[in-house]
């Protein structure tokens, strides 16, 4: 297959390592596969290309100017979450049709990550149409099922094409999300495009949405890294070198500002108040982002990690704790619930994203009900906490083998390749 790529950025959180991966799997399975990136940080990975380096003096001055035009033409909208205006996406397509015929004359797929403020629909037509290829939209959270939001928070105007964005504080119902909205769904639908669905939540969204509704769809999850994300041959010797108690029980779980909402972390800490109330005693080994965690607990112990950089270090992360929370809310992943299950350390999770395809409950995670109550949150890790550590050793297993099965890169390539049979 030959495969091009489109992303914002190929850093900066789960959609740009998604990205990434994505393309590294494809790429290690033998297929041309070239990513295209406007802002490109790492430099370890074969045929990532930094898409400002293909503009020429004028077509950068123009790139830059429309940026800062653009911006300036909507100081009066205060997204309160991550939004795309397609007003921003104003790069070319001909550095990268030039530079990918320069490869190859004809291409079977471009694939379209979240690209806000980088290619408009309209771009991606160009591209594509140029290069003979089908397009094919990776649901990143939803960034494709929406007017312009990266997630929803729980608005419903998605499914009748937006307008009046609550995100954007708006009353008009022909505003900018609408508009977009609008473009997006009949671009795609002229196109023929496929979404790539990496779970069967983010499925469902896509098929009740305006712009991606009645296009085909394909559900399968960002490949991993199984030769680095694996269960610790000696997790004792991993907690030491990560500076972690070796005894008790150790929860891991990312830090994030609570204000992003419908990350949950807010919750998490909220459980953790229940238990250190109940006198339960357990660790808390914390990646990401660090000063969020409060003091004051009496008989919970917090160890900050910081970020971990790269899948090696996630591993030990993961191989170091007993189990794993992800107190999202809504989105389409998060990637670090695989990634933990394929550490084996078993999930403990509200029902959303990628979780319900992975956690049998009781066997190798738990997924949390309703979504968002926090004293639910609390007894399931309160539950892994004193499980006897013969029933933890098997869901830990059992975790690790249900990974292993569906975030193969082979897997994936297989369901790629699937995907351009129309």
């Amino acid at each position: 297959m030959k495969i091009l790529h489109l992303s914002k950025m190929d850093t900066g959180g789960g959609a740009a390592d998604g990205f990434v991966r994505i393309h590294r799997a494809l790429h290690g399975q033998g297929h041309q596969s070239v990513a295209y990136a406007i802002k490109q940080d790492r430099r370890d990975v074969p045929d990532l290309v930094d898409a400002r380096r293909l503009l020429g003096f004028f077509q950068k001055a123009r790139w830059g100017l429309g940026r800062i035009w653009a911006k300036l033409s909507r100081l009066y909208l205060k997204p309160g979450g991550v939004y795309d205006f397609d007003a921003e996406a104003n790069y070319p397509a001909e550095p990268i049709i030039r530079h990918a015929r320069a490869r190859s004359e004809q291409w079977d797929l471009v694939v379209v990550h979240w690209a806000g403020a980088f290619v408009t629909p309209a771009t991606v037509r160009e591209i594509a149409e140029a290069l003979g290829a089908r397009v094919a939209l990776w649901q990143v959270d939803m960034a494709h099922a929406t007017g312009g939001c990266h997630s929803n928070l729980g608005c419903q105007k998605y499914r009748t094409g937006c307008g009046a964005c609550p995100l954007l504080a708006s009353s008009d119902p022909k505003d900018v999300s609408s508009v977009q909205a609008e473009r997006r769904a009949r671009t795609w639908k002229e196109l023929g495009a496929v979404v790539l669905a990496p779970s069967g939540w983010s499925a469902r969204q896509a098929q009740d949405s305006l712009t991606l509704g009645g296009l085909e769809l394909r559900t399968f999850p960002i490949p991993l890294d199984l030769a680095a994300l694996k269960p610790a041959a000696d997790p004792l010797a991993v907690r030491r070198a990560l500076g972690l108690p070796a005894g008790g029980r150790i929860v891991l779980v990312r830090a994030l500002d609570p204000g992003l909402v419908y990350k949950g972390f807010g919750l998490f800490l909220e459980a953790l108040r229940i238990l250190d109330e109940q006198g339960v005693a357990l660790h808390v080994a914390v990646i990401g982002d660090r000063g969020f965690m409060p003091a004051g607990f009496r008989h919970i112990g917090v160890t900050e990690l910081g970020p971990q950089r790269g899948d090696a270090a996630l591993a030990k992360a993961y191989q170091a704790a007993d189990f794993f929370v992800s107190p999202s809310t809504n989105e389409t992943g998060p990637m670090m619930a695989g990634e933990a299950m394929a550490c084996g350390r078993p999930l403990i999770a509200y029902p959303i994203g990628i979780a319900p395809d992975l956690v049998e409950q009781g066997r190798n995670g738990t997924l949390v009900e309703p979504v968002g109550d926090v004293v639910a949150l609390a007894a399931a890790i309160r539950a892994y906490a004193e499980m006897p550590d013969d029933e933890l050793a098997a869901r830990q297993r059992a975790a690790a083998d249900s990974a292993g099965r569906i975030f193969s890169a082979g897997y994936f390539a297989g369901q790629v390749q699937a995907a351009l049979r129309r």
